[in-house]
This record gives structure tokens, C-alpha cells and sequence, in this order.
């Protein structure tokens, strides 16, 4: 009776698991940029204000607050500066 017991927790957790796995990436993918979280400078670069974990095509990043991203400027790989403009606009 274990046995079956057992075999049916296995398949219960994979089942979670692949459901977990599946939603989650979708779901962080869709989310916004926190556009309060960042303030635009006069020279059209970008400072942190606020701790933020940024979800990039699948690449998590979390700036320090008080980092500033130049406008065309290179950070890991991303133009943040970019990103920004497109999803914060010119504010």
C-alpha cells in the first residue's frame, strides 16, 4: 500500500512542478517595468530610485538604487537605457 502511496506523491509533485515551471517564466515575462522605480535626468539618462528586480528576456537583474544608466550606455549586456525609454517614455 506504500507502494502506491509513494508513486502517487512522485506524480503529484511532478505535476506541480511542471505547472510552476510553465506559468512562472510567462508570467514574469509579461510584467511591466516599474517606471516609478527609475527617474529620468535632464542629460536623458536614467538613476534607480527604488529596489527592483527586472525580469530581460529571461536574465534577472537587480540594480542598486542610486546607479545611474547612461542613455546608450551598455550595463551587462542591455541598453537599460533603451528599455526605459520604450517602456517609461520620456518622462
Amino acid at each position: 500500500m506504500t507502494h502506491f502511496g509513494d508513486r502517487s506523491a512522485r506524480i503529484a509533485l511532478a505535476v506541480a512542478a511542471l505547472i510552476l515551471l510553465s506559468v512562472g517564466p510567462s508570467l514574469a515575462q509579461r510584467a511591466a517595468v516599474p517606471c516609478d522605480a527609475f527617474a529620468r535626468t535632464s542629460f536623458g539618462a536614467w538613476r534607480v530610485l527604488d529596489p527592483v528586480m527586472l525580469n530581460l528576456n529571461g536574465r534577472l537583474y537587480s540594480p542598486t538604487v542610486g546607479t545611474v544608466f547612461p542613455a546608450g550606455g551598455m550595463q551587462n549586456g542591455i541598453e537599460m537605457s533603451d528599455i526605459l525609454d520604450q517602456q517609461c517614455g520620456n518622462r
